[in-house]
């Protein structure tokens, strides 16, 4: 149909009037607003835009006591509003000149979404730190006076990554820094008055070995750091205590803890395969659970329960780890009890033979110092302790012979006697005193062997390095000295009984145990021989 043919149809009526441009006015009114709306956020968006340089370091500068500064800044827009900064510099306020800066990050990426920067002002959606590196400066070292007011940041992240940094802790005596790298870092829902969550795993720096970390922290109390809340659990895994000098292992440990910065409660236990005092040579397998608390702020340890076990003794320990005035280090301080376990355990620890010496039943309460220094382990340890052996052995067949023979006569069974054969391999010696371990010789107070028949008193000193022993003190027999040898021998020494006899009955001899733990002499410990062996070395 042409134009004519519509024009002599005549005028439509009203009600058939098209609705097409009331349906296309609609979406342009929506269009229109949604403008305005945009040019009305980008408007104020540009008024106060978060992103500028200056407002970032204005930020940072009032939450941390530093200068900042970039060595070059862009904001971003799409596909989110934001920034990127590049080789940014934390100074702390107060450095004397040449100081390093305490942190530097070679790429720092903020982005945010526009909804929240219109509906939730100060939140940011990622931070992301790449080339993340902390400097931490040697304790005391001097700084300037200065004045810097924090002022609380309303500021809030939904996530902060830093993956691949670096802590660097500084030492004194020219020892390199203590290095934690980093490998993963992500903590969750950061912001002031809430708490944050966080995984981490990095390499421990000492002993070296393998940490993997989760849980809160937070919310920060600035009033007083201390009182900060922290939870959460680890694993520390192939960490190397060969870096220890004087012993050897590989460790790994679990742990669980809850509690605010400056005294955390922590409960965990500890495996190690194959622990040793190098020394030895001795592999143990250790293992142990423990009860302690940390203070965060300065890494003191309070242990409240330690229970140990290795081989088939078992030990309980309760002491600190912690610093001390003018002391570079930690210092563990540890008390030790032992209840029925085996003194071959304890022993096989610290002797190099392949068999620990003696054999049987001990019980003990013991004081042990490690201080923090350069000795090795068996030099530095400070070990006090009261000891009881029952059921002893000698684990050398000719060392428990000798033993056995010294029993024999001080009963005065003549070897010829039928007594004398019985029950050799059951004759029991045991031990008791007191010893103090310093500089890798235990020196003792009183110490005292029974077997049957005889019943020593000594004290002296055992160096567990040369293995060389030198103990003095008396033995008191039932038979009397002539008794104790046969033949023509008893009749010459019938008459010195008197010099050495007991109030009641049998003999008290001054005695002496000398030589090495290979060579021991076992005799009389009298006057003329010392004489003797004074003037036989002066000859020499």
């Amino acid at each position: 149909m042409g134009i004519r043919e519509m024009q002599d149809l005549g005028p439509m009526p009203m009600n058939q009037v098209p609705h097409s441009s009331k349906y296309i006015k609609i979406p342009l009114i929506v269009l229109g607003g949604i403008t305005l709306a945009i040019a009305i956020g980008g408007g104020i968006l540009a008024m106060h835009w978060p992103f500028a340089q200056a407002k970032i370091t204005q930020s940072l500068q009032e939450t941390f006591p530093a200068t900042v500064a970039f060595q070059k800044f862009h904001s971003t827009y799409f596909p989110h509003p934001g920034c990127v900064a590049e080789g940014v510099v934390f100074t702390r306020l107060g450095s004397i000149p040449a100081t390093p800066p305490i942190v530097t990050v070679q790429l720092l990426t903020i982005e945010a979404h526009y909804i929240d920067l219109l509906f939730r002002r100060g939140y940011l959606a990622h931070i992301i730190l790449n080339g993340f590196r902390v400097q931490v400066p040697l304790a005391g070292t001097p700084l300037e006076d200065t004045y810097w007011h924090e002022i609380p940041s309303a500021t809030r992240v939904g996530e902060i990554v830093a993956d691949g940094a670096v802590i660097e802790i500084a030492r004194e005596s020219l020892r390199p820094p203590l290095r934690f790298d980093i490998h993963t870092l992500k903590m969750s829902s950061v912001s002031r008055d809430k708490p944050l969550s966080y995984a981490i795993s990095l390499h421990n720096p000492l002993p070296p070995g393998e940490i993997r970390a989760h849980g809160q922290f937070g919310p920060w109390n600035s009033d007083d750091p201390g009182e900060t809340p922290v939870a959460g659990e680890y694993t520390f895994q192939n960490a190397d205590l060969g870096v220890f000098r004087g012993i050897a292992g590989i460790l790994s440990a679990r742990d669980e803890f809850q509690g605010i910065l400056q005294h955390i409660e922590t409960h965990g236990s500890i495996n190690i395969p194959a622990f040793m005092v190098t020394r030895s040579e001795h592999a143990v397998h250790v293992t142990a659970d423990y009860h302690a608390f940390v203070n965060g702020t300065n890494g003191d340890v309070h242990l409240e329960r330690v229970n140990a076990a290795y081989l088939k003794t078992s030990v309980q320990a309760k002491g600190e780890i912690a610093g001390h005035a003018g002391q570079h280090g930690k210092t563990a301080s540890l008390d030790l009890t032992v209840r029925d376990g085996r003194i071959q355990d304890v022993l096989r620890l610290f002797v190099r033979e392949p068999k620990p010496p003696l054999n049987g039943v001990t019980n003990f309460r013991a004081h042990v110092v490690i201080p923090p220094d350069l000795r090795p382990f068996l030099h530095k340890v400070r070990f006090t302790a009261d000891f009881g052996i029952a059921g002893g052995q000698f684990a050398k067949p000719s060392t428990q012979a000798k033993v056995n023979t010294l029993s024999e006569r001080a009963r005065g069974i003549k070897p010829d006697d039928d007594l004398a054969d019985e029950d050799q391999d059951t004759v029991i010696s045991d031990l008791a005193g007191h010893v103090e371990l310093r500089d890798a010789t235990a020196t003792f107070s009183n110490f005292s062997f029974a077997v049957p028949g005889a019943f020593a008193q000594a004290h002296g000193t055992y160096n567990l390095e040369s293995t060389v022993v030198d103990l003095h003190g008396t033995l008191k027999t039932d038979a009397e000295l002539s008794k104790m040898n046969s033949g023509f021998k008893s009749v010459l020494l019938k008459p010195f009984n008197i010099f050495f006899q007991r109030k009641h009955v049998g003999a008290e001899l001054p005695v002496h145990l000398i030589g090495t733990y290979h060579a021991p002499e076992f005799g009389l410990d009298l006057p003329i021989k010392k004489s003797a062996d004074k003037a036989t070395a002066a000859a020499n």
